[in-house]
């Protein structure tokens, strides 16, 4: 951990800028490394109060005719309240999953170099994001995470980038009492492209077993939540 903050320090931060108790980070641990299916913070809201919930990366659709499921780690922003996949979710369980930032790959897929992009003031982004509740006895929440086009910053890199709101847009994504969920859709917009930084990160970032601040690349950060895209 590179953090000049003790993990209790780590947590209360997390918890206060997070606006939930301080309890429901109990078991939190710094992360380099977090991938599809696996676990991970959201945020949402209940009586009123925001809510932690952990919940595994990617929404999980039906089994297909060969007894497959697939896992949707991304639902584009622009169609999402449309498609029958994501539509119900839209209008009922919008979440935010935060993170201090997230890497992308470019180049040749002999040679993918990964970036890693996070906010230039070093605050946490919050991503805009669907979620299901476990449905079944032992099974976990889900979460998919909306996508929209990359901006000036990203667009060397990727064409796609995640969704990224505001404190004041996360609240109002998350309520409950939105009588329109799709005046929403008015938050689902790219972020200027001086908010973010990207620097090169370590090849060691492409095994998910890998973990640990060397994945930076020397870079520090303070809350070490970083997912990849």
């Amino acid at each position: 951990m590179c953090s000049r903050f003790s993990l209790a320090e780590e947590r209360d931060f997390l918890a206060t800028r997070l606006g939930v108790p301080a309890i429901a980070l109990a078991n939190y641990r710094p992360r380099y490394n977090i991938a599809p299916q696996q676990e991970h913070f959201i945020v949402t809201t209940e009586y009123k109060s925001r809510k932690l919930t952990a919940a595994r990366w990617g929404l999980v659709t039906n089994r297909d005719q060969h007894g497959r499921r697939r896992y949707l780690i991304n639902a584009k922003a622009e169609t999402v309240e449309s498609r029958p996949t994501f539509a119900e979710s839209f209008a009922q369980r919008r979440c935010v999953i935060p993170a201090s930032g997230f890497y992308e790959w470019n180049g040749p897929s002999y040679a993918r170099q990964p970036f890693w992009i996070h906010r230039r003031d070093g605050d946490l982004l919050f991503f805009a994001g669907l979620y299901q509740d476990a449905n079944d006895p032992g099974t976990q929440s889900a979460f998919t995470i909306l996508t929209c086009a990359a901006n000036s910053t990203l667009a060397a890199i990727h064409d796609r980038m995640p969704v990224i709101l505001s404190d004041r847009d996360a609240d109002d994504w998350i309520s409950p009492s939105a009588r329109k969920p799709s005046s929403l859709k008015r938050l689902l917009e790219q972020t200027g492209g001086d908010v973010l930084l990207v620097h090169p990160a370590s090849p060691l970032v492409n095994s998910v077993r890998n973990e640990g601040p060397q994945l930076l690349g020397g870079y520090k950060i303070e809350q070490q939540l970083l997912l990849k895209f």
